[in-house]
């Protein structure tokens, strides 16, 4: 009789890293709010401006964090992040479909943030995200947040990742705010409802950049 071999699967569960993010500035729209005026003609005042003006300024977006392995919270090897511009261009010239007139484009905008990582207890803590770029139309957009962490277990490096979004407004639309004063005796502005009844960052932003601003959509 034939003799055949018999190969048995078993179930392998690799060792996996999980990162997990959650935006606190806009729990609703889940993205993180950072605000570059009170109103336009502030922020219009501040993009003429020959030195950086701070004041009405909110330029902290927040999340928190958990970093797990195989479902036990872990101080990383490694964190860092990412920030990935998302724009709309005009397709026109190289038109895709008779139906599009615009596309999403993707700028690579890392240089214009700080992020930093604070641990509460290990493995869980916050995100704390700076804008430190120009107070310039062309920066108002939608952005995709990419979280890295790495951790290393004898020789193996494991890898895990996020994404979060966070936007980047001129001025709030519902322009309710508040202040607390910080430990070096300048202002902490924050608003209540920046979006207001916009439904997403992308259409406050395009609004305020293009409708508001008269930044031209960019050509393809």
């Amino acid at each position: 009789m034939p003799v055949f071999a018999v190969t048995v699967l078993r179930a392998r569960a690799d060792p996996t890293l999980v990162v997990v993010t959650i935006p606190e500035d806009d729990e609703l729209r889940k993205t993180g709010i950072i605000v570059l005026a009170k109103d336009e003609a502030d922020f219009r005042t501040k993009m003429a401006a020959t030195t950086r003006v701070y004041t009405y300024q909110d330029l902290l977006a927040q999340y928190k964090l958990l970093v797990s392995y195989n479902g036990q919270p872990i101080r990383p090897t490694l964190i860092a992040c990412q920030v990935i511009e998302k724009d709309k261009v005009n397709p026109i010239k190289n038109e895709q479909g008779t139906w599009e007139n615009l596309k999403t484009d993707l700028v690579d905008q890392t240089g214009n943030f700080v992020c930093k990582f604070r641990w509460g207890k290990v493995g869980v803590g916050v995100v704390d995200v700076y804008y430190k770029g120009e107070v310039n139309p062309q920066y108002l957009s939608d952005y995709v947040v990419v979280i890295l962490a790495a951790y290393t277990v004898g020789r193996t490096t494991i890898y895990g990742t996020e994404i979060q979004d966070v936007c980047v407004l001129g001025w709030p639309v519902d322009n309710v705010k508040f202040s607390w004063t910080k430990p070096d005796g300048d202002f902490h502005w924050d608003y209540a409802d920046p979006l207001g009844e916009f439904v997403s960052c992308e259409d406050a932003t395009m609004y305020q950049k293009h409708h508001q601003l008269g930044l031209p959509v960019p050509w393809s």
